[in-house]
């Protein structure tokens, strides 16, 4: 008897491993992925919004926490908190006597905020821009880019579009 693995009945992104058996196969999935063939995938933000405490996107076969504009995400990777504006300023301005220097690093704009506070270093949100062909997930001074693999498809080298 061949092998029932052989052409790969799995699908290509969501399986880790395929067992040959006796006029049949077993496709073991990756985590994140369902299904006979592991073609499928999970949506974690649909069960109790994947454990995040704002806002849940889900990937591909994973999914990432988001925090809304004016937080920070923590270490665990799924709780958000606020930011403390005196020390978001002082990490955005600098000043001598006589002048204040705007400092501004990509993926961030100034926004006057009161005349005894200044300004804020605040987030871009690239995706609003449509700069990704598929799936964007901004983050604090940047973005990613996702396709869905689940259709076949996978970011090119511009890291914007799906091939």
């Amino acid at each position: 008897i061949s092998n029932q693995c052989s052409p790969l009945p799995c699908h290509k992104d969501g399986y880790k491993d395929c067992i040959d058996g006796q006029a049949k196969y077993t496709c073991v999935c990756k985590p994140g992925w369902q299904g006979e063939k592991c073609e499928e995938d999970i949506n974690e933000c649909e069960d109790l919004n994947g454990g995040c405490s704002q806002r849940c996107s889900n990937l591909p076969g994973s999914y990432r926490c988001l925090c809304e504009d004016g937080y920070f995400m923590h270490s665990n990777k799924r709780d958000c908190g606020g930011r403390n504006l005196h020390t978001f300023v002082h990490n955005c301005l600098y000043h001598d006597r006589y002048n204040l220097y705007r400092i501004t690093e990509e993926g961030f704009f100034f926004f006057f905020l009161h005349p005894y506070l200044g300004e804020c270093c605040c987030n871009i949100d690239e995706c609003t821009e449509n700069i990704c062909a598929q799936l964007c997930v901004n983050s604090p001074g940047s973005y990613s880019c996702y396709c869905d693999g689940k259709k076949g498809f996978k970011l090119s080298q511009d890291m914007k579009n799906c091939e």
